[in-house]
């Protein structure tokens, strides 16, 4: 549920680490060299590599998958298979055996369990470079969302790249990203940010070529416009994101807090700020009390990280003992078994009671027997803070990119009636999500995958379900917003704060 990288953020949930879906390729196995009309070579495998690879991967996850049949049938799963061994018989590209790949685990509707497309990303633009500006779509037309530092205009409608159409890269990206649950957007989201590294794949193009990018215009004529690729992003938005956690107040009446990641990176700088801010929250609450603060929470592109540092956010947010997740469900393989032999998991961020879980949770993965399934109950809670515990009026702010931990919190905000949400769909389900994969590199095609090993509920019930999380507040972008740098998420958040008691 969750995303890892520069732009692909590792996603993580529950009490220990859950990597979401983002993808790698090792451009390595049995493959000859093929040259394009530009002189770039392309690698080619063998059909029988594909064919070979696509079996390796079906029996993986049969054997690690926690529960492959929860958002499908056995039957969507065979006939999957059946499709993928069909596309590329005759040989490909490891683009294309990516494909292949991607055809069976997106079935799944689990994005822990997928291609891996980082290290693809990352091949891609050490070989041909990236396109320096993000991407958004707007009522199925493709726009740029930043200026990517002056190379295009900010809100120009992207038509195509020397040629090669922009919905049809677009098209290509969705057939390799992954899909949690229900949740289209999330998958449309996810897409764009590939968009940029797949383009100049698809075009063969080698890092500071300029490429010629077709624009709309206001008359059915297109706008060619020099954009020179590079090896790294540029985009202007990213600095902004530099910090994990960041405080701001709007005004006198309305604080910001923006939580762009839960990766358990600076476990105590994290702490700090949340201590810092709700005491400063309380400190203006009390020194202005006719004009009680509230709060804009901002999860948008968080993709998550480590459940365990979320848990220091409920503590100042909830009025009860909160059991996130309630429940682990343990696939247990020959290959899994040896990682937790050897490796086992971090500790938690204190040794407190929560220590007892991970004790817990540590041996049964050392014990459950190969072949086997076990389930572990999280009954130890977040308790609300003594002396900081916020009960102001709040606003979640979140997106597509939202996932995993991100998840989590979204759906205990909503369920426990915290306040209202705004923005998009993020990228799974409240009934819960899986995790804990392991990665595998398949033999024939050098293709990394991710494969999810355990199962966590949210609920007591084990309820479980694809349905998406519905923000109360839908907010769209248009292309005016974008051309302005408006943030019509925020702008509506804000507005309920002032205007609602």
């Amino acid at each position: 549920m969750a995303l890892e990288s520069t732009r692909y953020n590792t996603a993580r949930f529950g009490r220990f680490t859950i990597l979401a879906s983002v993808l790698l390729i090792c451009l390595s196995g049995t493959s000859q060299n093929l040259s394009t009309a530009n002189g770039h070579s392309v690698d080619f495998l063998s059909g029988q590599s594909i064919q070979n690879d696509l079996d390796t991967l079906k029996k993986w996850i049969e054997e690690m998958h926690p529960s492959p049949f929860a958002r499908c049938t056995e039957q969507d799963w065979n006939d999957a298979y059946t499709a993928g061994n069909a596309m590329y018989n005759g040989g490909g590209t490891h683009l294309a055996a990516a494909q292949v790949f991607s055809r069976l685990t997106n079935v799944l509707k689990d994005s822990h369990t997928c291609v891996s497309l980082k290290s693809l990303s990352d091949s891609m633009r050490e070989k041909h470079g990236v396109l320096p500006f993000e991407i958004t779509t707007i009522q199925n037309r493709i726009y740029a969302a930043d200026d990517g530092n002056g190379s295009i205009e900010t809100g120009a409608e992207i038509i195509g790249i020397n040629g090669q159409s922009a919905r049809m890269v677009l098209g290509t990206a969705l057939q390799l990203v992954p899909l949690e649950g229900e949740a289209p957007i999330a998958r449309l989201r996810l897409a764009e940010k590939f968009w940029n590294d797949l383009a100049t794949m698809m075009i063969q193009s080698s890092p500071s070529d300029t490429l010629r990018v077709q624009l709309g215009g206001l008359t059915d004529e297109h706008i060619e416009h020099p954009v020179t690729i590079t090896r790294d992003h540029s985009s202007k938005q990213e600095p902004k994101r530099n910090k994990s956690i960041e405080w701001k107040f709007i005004d006198h009446e309305v604080a910001c807090l923006t939580i762009s990641s839960f990766q358990p990176n600076r476990n105590r700088q994290f702490e700090r700020s949340l201590r810092q801010g709700f005491r400063t929250l309380k400190k203006r609450s009390r020194d202005e009390l006719n004009s009680p603060i509230s709060l804009l929470i901002d999860i948008r592109g968080n993709a998550g990280g480590n459940v365990a540092l979320m848990e220091l956010l409920l503590p100042y947010l909830t009025s009860s003992p909160v059991y996130l997740p309630h429940a682990v469900s343990i696939r247990q393989s020959a290959f899994t078994k040896t990682l937790h032999r050897k490796n086992g998991f971090a500790l938690p961020l204190r040794r407190d009671s929560k220590h007892l879980e991970m004790t817990r949770f540590s041996k049964a993965m050392r014990e459950t027997p190969i072949g086997s399934t076990v389930e572990i109950l999280f009954d130890i809670p977040s308790h609300p803070h003594k002396r900081l515990n916020y009960a102001g009026k709040t606003a979640l702010l979140m997106d597509g990119l939202s996932a995993s931990a991100s998840v989590a919190f979204a759906s205990w905000f909503i369920q426990s009636g915290r306040g209202s949400t705004f923005g998009e769909s993020p990228m799974g389900s409240a009934s819960g999500t899986f995790g804990n994969p392991v990665k595998r590199v398949l033999p024939h095609t050098g293709l990394t995958v991710n494969i999810a090993t355990a199962q966590y509920f949210s609920s007591s019930s084990h309820a479980w379900d694809s349905k998406p999380i519905l923000p109360d507040f839908p907010i769209s972008w248009s292309e005016l917003d974008l051309q302005k740098g408006d943030d019509p998420v925020l702008k509506a958040a804000y507005q309920w704060l002032r205007n609602t008691q």
